[in-house]
């Protein structure tokens, strides 16, 4: 079946246009409507998000009783099936699509028994591939998603901000940057000019494009909220918490004496502790412990 213009822009268009906080809502709404059916649902199957059914409701906001993923499972790919047949008191049809992101089933149900046509089971048809499509689109748009806020946790941990530079130099409203107006124009100008790494007041520059949008990523610190750096160390190179807590005091610039104030400990335990600490970690002074906290895993923490 060749979808009419009309279906086409009733019912492909609320497709696409997705919403991610009702995904496919305005679409089976639709789709209810068009066949006159009380109930229309895509059923979707991934190995990552698990079995998820997308369902109108019937015209008085009610819903029928939740249709069993398993009903489903044994229809073939492309194969357009009468729920009648797969279970007694069931009316309506349902078609099964694969996709490279799992498995779709969109179908229609309600009614009484022939109350759908060869039309109504040709529309599904010819809609499945499109509904596997935006299925597909929707589960890289929630990868994307949890990439992105991945990484942002992570240079949040690290007390790293960041914001996009238009070719103006211009940043995103949302960011936290507060690089001055002449401060980004150098940054974008130097960038333009074929520099790898720019730099203007606290901020810093690298170069960045995605499809024509950006000129420059900039960097800059952010405060960040320990939570104990010298928990990590301590793991991760069998160091006690007070021999820990020691080099985290040298790497955040004390001397030794001074360290020994903060940690309440004598100068001469404070010395024990040190050297150990060059034992324990491979290290010949002061200079190299302090460079291996801010290596390590300690400096995430």
């Amino acid at each position: 079946m060749v979808l009419s213009r009309v279906d086409r822009d009733e019912l492909l268009l609320t497709l696409y246009a997705l919403d991610e906080a009702t995904p496919f809502a305005m679409f089976l709404e639709r789709l209810r409507r068009r066949t006159r059916a009380r109930e229309t649902f895509v059923i979707t199957r991934s190995d990552t998000s698990g079995c998820k059914a997308y369902v109108s409701r019937d015209a008085s906001g009610r819903q029928l009783s939740p249709l069993s993923p398993e009903l489903l499972r044994p229809l073939r790919s492309g194969r357009l099936y009468d729920l009648e047949g797969l279970s007694e008191g069931e009316s309506g049809k349902s078609i099964r699509a694969a996709s490279s992101r799992g498995d779709i089933w969109l179908g229609i149900r309600g009614g009484a028994p022939d109350s759908f046509d060869a039309g109504d089971g040709a529309l599904l048809s010819a809609l499945v591939s499109h509904v596997a499509i935006a299925f597909t689109n929707l589960a890289r748009f929630h990868d994307g998603q949890v990439a992105l806020a991945a990484a942002r946790a992570a240079l949040d941990r690290a007390g790293v901000g960041w914001a996009v530079l238009d070719e103006h130099g211009e940043a995103d409203g949302h960011s936290g940057l507060d690089a001055s107006a002449r401060q980004r124009a150098a940054l974008v100008t130097a960038i333009h000019a074929g520099a790898e790494l720019a730099a203007a007041g606290q901020t810093i520059a690298l170069p960045f494009a995605t499809a024509g949008q950006g000129a420059a990523v900039a960097l800059y610190r952010k405060p960040v909220q320990p939570i104990d750096r010298a928990a990590a160390f301590a793991a991760a190179y069998g160091l006690t918490w007070a021999e820990a807590r020691m080099a985290v005091a040298l790497a955040e610039g004390a001397s030794i004496v001074e360290a020994a104030t903060r940690l309440n400990i004598t100068e001469q335990t404070a010395r024990h502790y040190s050297k150990r600490l060059y034992t324990a970690t491979g290290t010949r002074g002061q200079a190299e412990l302090v460079r291996l906290v801010w290596t390590s895993v300690a400096a995430l923490a």
